[in-house]
């Protein structure tokens, strides 16, 4: 490909910036900022975790079938599912092991909140690296990458073991190398953003969109950039050439994905197909209002400044636009961000997605590269370069009051959500209004302590391996608090189809099923049990109540014999 810089420009086309002298990196302060994160983000998630019991049930689930590959009764690597995307399991799978030494890693998945803590940390040091990139000055970039790390949605976020914190960090990634693609033309930045998108998919499906984004923008600005190339047929494999670098990578995951998932499961989108994808569990669930004034309000509680703040930015890139290409360096945090927002908006309003506050978190590294834009220095701007020199104190001074000032009031307002709000931010303010002191709230903590009884009373049983018969989609939380998984037949088992069609037959000693919603294949095929039209080899061990509201009944099935 022709190097952007020595490609002929057109009157009005859109150049690439002036190679600007290189700062001098310091590793030690994205280093420290990096370390600080993970220690407050950490020791967050060992409260919400291992003290309050807070994990939410996909970071548990995603544990429990990491722990899966290595010791259910039947170990592959197939056990971490196709639903979900599969590289936060797949992280997780080395690790699961030492649950021998430190049960609670798997038993109260502590392992996923260690995972999203080091994701979370790796977003902040992005921040911070990225400020540095656009010359945000000192005390600004300090506030900035502090306020967007102490954020309550990314503070839970990076405690609680959830892949939001993934999908920021690598978006954050990816915005941050083709923001140097659109500044300096640099191939590698462009390559670079490929592959961080594509490990962005692969943590999260939303990932896929984004990529969407960025192809767009750099379509829009390589063909700019090429516009005095007299063939057009050139022009065109520029343009194909710089796209393919960035959306190749992604679209080799999703095309890898799939296939893998369709040679092993026969469906290449089990999201879609599976009765654990999304679409069977909004099937089953209590139908809720669907209201463009849900996400609105959402955004608003996390972003409450992002229209003025993208107005601000704009009307800066407006009137920068002879001096660099500030337009297109705009266009990238909405492309990326953006899209993924809209996403999320357009899929909940078709019906086909739940209306969960943190399909929103984007808004926040959004409101963080705009702010960062909004700030930025050129890079031939240097009278105010000098440290201690009235026009840079003034500068710094007003740009540390407009960081405050926007992100602090998404702080609040964030906040404010969490502990007041059971409808716009349903899952956050179970478990964080119950800490705030909120006397009315419903908690969520501690709704696994019901799903480690069931597990403590079949580790209490003296059983072979592969005899007690779980759904593992409703019982990951046994599997994993059980000090013997192997004795487990659940889902991603071989056997397990057979052994639910006749338990008797195929060495089943105990059934378990679960009471109420969600997805649980034995109660859908043995409904019948404890009634007169039941089988005669079930005789019933009992049951285990629900910890809290959110917590299922377990029923407990002993296999007697055949009729």
């Amino acid at each position: 490909m022709t190097d952007v810089a020595t490609r002929p420009l057109l009157p009005g086309a859109l150049p690439p910036a002036p190679r600007p002298r290189r700062p001098r990196r310091r590793p030690t302060a994205v280093l420290t900022w990096f370390l600080g994160a993970l220690a407050v983000y950490v020791a967050a998630g060992a409260v919400l975790v291992l003290v309050h019991d807070g994990v939410m049930e996909d970071a548990l689930a995603r544990v429990s079938a990491a722990s899966s590959v290595w010791s259910s009764s039947d170990p592959k690597l197939a056990a971490i599912g196709y639903v979900w995307t599969p590289l936060p399991a797949l992280l997780m799978v080395p690790f699961t092991p030492l649950r021998v030494l430190w049960p609670a890693l798997v038993s109260q998945g502590y392992l996923a909140a260690l995972l999203s803590a080091v994701a979370s940390a790796a977003a902040v040091a992005t921040t911070w690296g990225l400020l540095g990139d656009l010359r945000v000055r000192p005390l600004p970039r300090v506030l900035t990458t502090l306020l967007f790390a102490l954020s309550p949605m990314v503070l839970l976020y990076a405690g609680n073991g959830m892949t939001e914190a993934l999908l920021v960090a690598f978006l954050l990634a990816a915005a941050r190398r083709l923001l140097a693609w659109v500044r300096d033309g640099e191939t590698t930045a462009l390559v670079a953003a490929g592959l961080f998108l594509a490990l962005g998919y692969l943590a999260r499906y939303e990932a896929l969109v984004a990529t969407l984004g960025a192809a767009v923008v750099v379509t829009v600005v390589t063909a700019r950039r090429t516009g005095t190339l007299r063939r057009p047929a050139r022009r065109r494999d520029a343009v194909l050439v710089d796209v393919g670098l960035v959306a190749g990578p992604p679209a080799a995951a999703f095309v890898l994905w799939a296939v893998v998932s369709w040679l092993v499961v026969g469906s290449p989108f089990e999201q879609f197909t599976s009765a654990y994808g999304n679409a069977a569990l909004l099937a089953g669930a209590d139908a809720a209002a669907v209201s463009i004034a849900v996400p609105a309000r959402q955004l608003t509680w996390l972003a409450p400044a992002l229209v003025p703040l993208l107005v601000l930015v704009l009307a800066r890139a407006l009137w920068r636009a002879p001096r660099g290409p500030a337009l297109a360096l705009v266009a990238v945090p909405v492309a990326l961000f953006g899209a993924v927002l809209a996403f999320e908006w357009v899929t909940y309003l078709s019906g086909n997605l739940f209306g969960f506050l943190r399909y929103q978190i984007t808004a926040i590294p959004l409101v963080v590269v705009l702010l960062g834009l909004l700030l930025a220095r050129d890079h031939d701007d240097r009278r105010d370069d000098e440290p201690g020199t009235a026009a840079a104190v003034l500068r710094a001074g007003v740009g540390a009051l407009v960081v405050v000032a926007v992100l602090g009031a998404g702080i609040a307002t964030s906040a404010r959500a969490m502990v007041t709000e059971p409808v716009d931010a349903t899952q956050e303010y179970h478990r964080v209004a119950p800490l705030a002191g909120a006397p009315t709230a419903e908690s969520a903590l501690g709704m696994w302590a019901s799903d480690r009884e069931v597990a403590e009373r079949v580790d209490a049983m003296d059983l072979p391996a592969a005899s007690v018969l779980v759904d593992s989609g409703s019982g990951f939380a046994v599997v994993a608090a059980s000090r013997h998984p192997e004795r487990f037949l659940i889902t991603s088992d071989d056997g397990f189809a057979a052994a639910l069609a006749d338990p008797p037959a195929h060495g089943i000693r105990v059934v378990l099923r679960s009471e109420g919603g969600g997805v649980d294949a034995v109660r859908a095929r043995w409904a019948s049990l404890g009634t007169p039209a039941g089988p005669a080899w079930a005789r019933p061990l009992g049951a285990v109540a629900p910890a809290t509201r959110f917590s299922p009944t377990w029923t407990l099935w002993e296999v007697s014999g055949r009729p």
